[in-house]
């Protein structure tokens, strides 16, 4: 049995997911497909749309088998954390192939970019220093000193799915899963709703009232509620105002600067907005923000390198047999009752993140804690492609 992997957000799924499943079971002839899913925080430190377990449905009635969870610890950071816990758990599942879509597909050039990430030769440092000087970004000032290094336009590696890639391509390295690079479709920043579009633009339609039918398939639209999910800003500023909190990824005093900012801003906004900067960006703050209110510290995230589990939230009917296969290869223990895992550190930081998300619910009755132990397990009949 070949088993493909992908790691996902699915905020929400839309019809170029569908496509990328679609083009992953055709490019590595695959038995299955296992997705690894974000859970309710995302990689740029934002609540999700939904929760997990309603995109977990999504992804299992629109062609996936099996959806495991990337936990918060490694889903709420940057790039080649998100790319190590999902890799982790794939791998640790026994998967053969991680599918990823990207703006290339060039599997040389994503290997050549993923080998300077590993080893940087001292001419291409030189020429990160240089733009860094100016007050470039570092992720801007090393997208331009690499191009220049291959002698490539600059604006081709400045491509954020393709800054993701790498890091996932930099994790194989190890690994015995192959890489599979999926060509992107559209602009990762269009705003523009169509048949094959953003996730930017399917949740800024959402916001406004908009029709998303073309965007999303058909098995999706009933699960996109309509009621505006409540902002958490409040709860996040509260929190930041306390201070006393030491961050992963901060570095730098970005932790100092984020609780003296909350003091003098009266939204998070305006918090971000003060510290934002060449060097800070409003992903990395948001993040920043996000670990301070759910009480992700730089001493937790450092006692796990990998993900310690793989979590799974959800089956598809027929797909037994590719959960039998996993359980035979899995190096990690696959884990689908919550209570199994009480008293690990990694998931209470889990169940932390999913009750700080569900502050933002619309229904009162929806807002309550625990839910990490009170949502059931996501179990799909039938779906559109079955597995074999």
């Amino acid at each position: 049995m070949t088993i493909a992997g992908v790691i996902a957000e699915y905020n929400p799924f839309h019809n170029g997911h569908l496509y990328h499943l679609e083009a992953t079971r055709r490019a590595t002839g695959c038995d299955g497909v296992v997705v690894c899913l974000a859970g309710n925080f995302t990689q740029r430190g934002e609540a999700a749309m939904f929760s997990k377990w309603t995109r977990a449905r999504m992804a299992l009635l629109c062609g996936a088998d099996a959806v495991f969870e990337l936990p918060a610890l490694f889903a709420v950071r940057t790039a080649d954390f998100f790319a190590r816990g999902g890799v982790g758990v794939l791998a640790g599942l026994g998967c053969d192939a991680l599918s990823f879509g990207c703006e290339t597909d060039d599997m040389a050039l994503l290997k050549t970019l993923a080998e300077l990430r590993e080893d940087e030769p001292e001419a291409l440092s030189r020429k990160i220093r240089r733009r860094l000087e100016t007050g470039m970004s570092h992720a801007r000032a090393r997208g331009e000193a690499v191009a220049e290094y291959l002698g490539m336009a600059p604006e081709t590696l400045n491509a954020p799915n393709l800054a993701l890639a790498v890091e996932y391509v930099r994790c194989l390295r190890n690994a015995s899963m192959q890489p599979f690079a999926v060509r992107r479709i559209g602009d990762y920043h269009d705003g523009t709703l169509a048949r094959l579009c953003s996730a930017t633009a399917v949740r800024r339609a959402l916001a406004a009232g908009e029709d998303v039918s073309r965007a999303v398939p058909a098995a999706c639209l009933p699960l996109l509620s309509a009621k505006p999910r409540l902002p958490l800003d409040m709860a996040v500023l509260y929190r930041l105002r306390q201070g006393g909190f030491s961050l992963p990824d901060a570095g730098e005093g970005l932790d100092g600067l984020l609780a003296r900012a909350a003091r003098e801003s009266g939204t998070l906004e305006e918090a971000i907005a003060r510290v934002k900067s060449r060097r800070y960006t409003r992903a990395r703050i948001a993040r920043a923000a996000a670990h301070a209110a759910a009480g992700l510290t730089a001493e937790l995230a450092a006692r796990y390198a990998q993900p310690p589990y793989a979590r799974l939230l959800g089956l598809r009917a027929g797909a037994e047999p590719l959960l039998r296969e996993l359980s035979r290869r899995a190096a990690l223990p696959i884990v689908s009752d919550p209570t199994r895992l009480r008293g690990d550190a990694c998931f209470e930081a889990e169940c932390r993140f999913t009750d700080l998300w569900a502050l933002g619910e619309a229904e009162s009755e929806n807002r309550r804690a625990g839910q990490e132990f009170t949502r059931p397990f996501v179990r799909v009949e039938g779906g559109e492609t079955p597995v074999k």
